[in-house]
């Protein structure tokens, strides 16, 4: 595949016309039911500031009473969930909300131009399966033997579907516990306090009740059942873990986001070409790191694994660590850094990733995933 060009492109407001109409339609939603249409939203993008600001408005009142009422007891549905279905109108709503809060403008998801505005588009009208099952941190695992992957996950310790199952599991000193349904999930236990049952159990008891989709529009998490999982815990190189996360289109490695330095108060960054060349873009407001990082040594088996598993998806990120004493472990797929709500810098960038994902072929990698997830026996039964 041809590398990717960063030449000059239609801007934002060129592209649509910061005034022009946008395009109207009918949105379809993971359930494979009508959920609005373009009519019931803004159509300009000078409308981006008041409608951020109406549902800013409504999830603070509606926040702040609905908590109110849970400590009173006379809520029984989870804040999230009662602050989601009283603000949003559609998951065309919601969409247009999440990525409106990162951006100057609203999005086109009938005509979409832009990388994240292609992948949010997948998340409104491809209710892929596939995407759902490799979402999952323990049905993945299924996918990674299935597809023939080289690099494999950490081994897998204990599962579970309730809490309940973590109290009575019998887990070594050091472990890392995560759900299999989220996005930051994770208690690193390195053996040195070990953390009372209890409190993970409580901990746990929190994750559990947290949808990720409610607060990001990435509905293939819908689909994903609420379990946990407890990995082996892999030490950090003495340089500190390094993540590589291999962006891919079309089946094709595009380019490579290596995270370094992580810690509870963010990570440092590095953009690469498959080649190992420093790319001429980033995300806006996130800089890389002057400081560059060596080329690993199983680039080509990441690659390698990469295209494997980009084959049965229009866009997904492949994301592998490398640990102590040269160690590689799979990490996880997903389908959205930052939930394809950060845009790229300089601007015409957003377009020529955009410009890679041929979403023309939609039919085709729906039932590409839905053979696929058939045949691992997807959903899994309690």
């Amino acid at each position: 595949m041809p590398a990717p060009r960063f030449d000059a492109g239609p801007s934002r407001a060129g592209a649509h016309g910061l005034h022009g109409a946008r395009g109207r339609g009918l949105s379809m939603s993971w359930h494979g039911s009508a959920c609005c249409t373009e009519e019931a939203m803004p159509r300009y993008d000078a409308d981006r500031d008041a409608f951020v600001a109406r549902i800013d408005r409504q999830r603070r009142w509606l926040g702040r009473g609905a908590k109110l009422l849970k400590a009173f007891g006379m809520l029984r549905q989870p804040v999230q969930e009662t602050i989601y279905e009283r603000v949003f109108s559609s998951e065309l709503e919601m969409l247009t909300y999440a990525y409106a809060r990162k951006n100057d403008h609203l999005p086109d998801l009938v005509n979409p131009t832009w990388y994240n505005e292609k992948v949010r588009w997948q998340f409104l009208h491809h209710p892929n399966p596939l995407m759902s099952l490799v979402a999952d941190k323990i049905a993945v695992r299924d996918y990674v033997r299935y597809r023939g992957g080289c690099i494999q996950p950490p081994r897998l310790i204990a599962q579970g579907w309730t809490p309940r199952d973590l109290a009575g599991a019998n887990l070594p000193a050091r472990f890392v516990l995560k759900t299999s349904f989220g996005s930051g999930q994770n208690h690193i236990e390195r053996g040195e306090t070990p953390t009372r049952r209890s409190d993970l159990v409580a901990k746990l008891a929190r994750w559990m009740g947290y949808d990720q989709w409610r607060s990001t529009g990435e509905f293939h998490y819908r689909a994903v059942p609420k379990r946990w999982l407890v990995e082996e815990y892999v030490p950090s190189a003495p340089g500190g873990q390094l993540e590589y996360k291999i962006f891919c289109m079309m089946g094709e490695p595009v380019f490579i986001l290596v995270v370094k330095g992580r810690n509870e108060h963010g990570y440092r960054r590095n953009l690469y070409t498959p080649d190992w060349k420093p790319t001429a873009f980033h995300w806006k407001g996130f800089p890389v790191d002057p400081e560059p990082v060596p080329r690993p040594d199983r680039l080509e088996d990441m690659l390698a694994d990469a295209r494997l598993y980009a084959r049965d998806f229009m866009s997904v990120r492949v994301d592998f660590f490398g640990s102590a004493g040269g160690r590689f472990d799979f990490s996880e797929l997903t389908f959205a850094s930052a939930a394809a709500r950060v845009p790229f810098t300089p601007e015409e960038v957003n377009v020529r990733l955009g410009d890679m994902i041929d979403l023309s072929r939609a039919d085709e990698y729906l039932e590409h995933g839905k053979r696929i997830a058939a045949e691992l026996g997807w959903p899994p039964e309690r």
